[in-house]
């Protein structure tokens, strides 16, 4: 009817769209992203020496298997999906409530606003999702034997490491992945914005 809004507005639909968009960009991307981490992982814990150390005796242990234990997809994408989510969300926020409206009377520095708006961005989606990466950690890390740990059970990992330190555990390698990723996100939506705007991309 006249006067009254419809179920879904239009900032309604530009946030869902923006979630969706990154729900399924991050599911393709998770799947790619597992074998690296499994491989990065077991090179981080020092169970060998070198990456074709590493390649060469997973693939013997238990081929393709070995580089996509139990679990370790299904964590990737809960880990990944609620993180781009999170970080667009946050980002799109900041952007349309403090980058676009100071950058009306000061446009020359518009660049700063980006940086400290995608830093923040990615700071928020990294800790709000770091339990999530606790248990992805440690779920990837697949033994010598190329048993997959806690049976490939995601919340047998999270029981585990509930018991094991309480909620703080959740939180633990939140400072360093924050180190990475809240400069990573501000130099990334730097560019992003930069060629959007030279593109003319609305």
């Amino acid at each position: 009817e006249d006067g009254k809004k419809g179920v879904c507005s239009d900032g309604g639909l530009h946030t869902f769209s923006i979630a969706l968009s990154a729900a399924i960009g991050n599911t393709i991307a998770s799947f790619s992203r597992v074998p690296y981490e499994v491989v990065k992982q077991c090179l981080q814990t020092g169970q060998y020496s070198s990456t074709k150390e590493a390649l060469v005796t997973m693939w013997k242990a238990g081929g393709l298997r070995s580089f996509f234990p139990l679990g370790g997809v299904s964590i990737q994408m809960l880990r990944d999906i609620p993180y781009a989510i999170f970080t667009l969300l946050s980002y799109e926020y900041i952007k349309d409530n403090w980058v676009l409206k100071k950058s009306e009377n000061d446009p020359n520095n518009r660049w700063i606003r980006d940086m400290i708006a995608g830093a923040t961005a990615g700071g928020i989606g990294s800790y709000l999702t770091n339990p999530l990466d606790v248990i992805k950690t440690r779920l990837q890390t697949v033994g010598s034997g190329g048993v997959a740990p806690y049976g490939g059970s995601i919340s047998a990992c999270a029981v585990a490491v509930l018991e094991e330190g309480g909620m703080m555990a959740f939180l633990r390698g939140s400072v360093p992945r924050l180190m990475h990723k809240i400069p990573a996100n501000g130099c990334f939506f730097v560019f992003y914005e930069f060629f959007r705007r030279m593109l003319k991309v609305e």
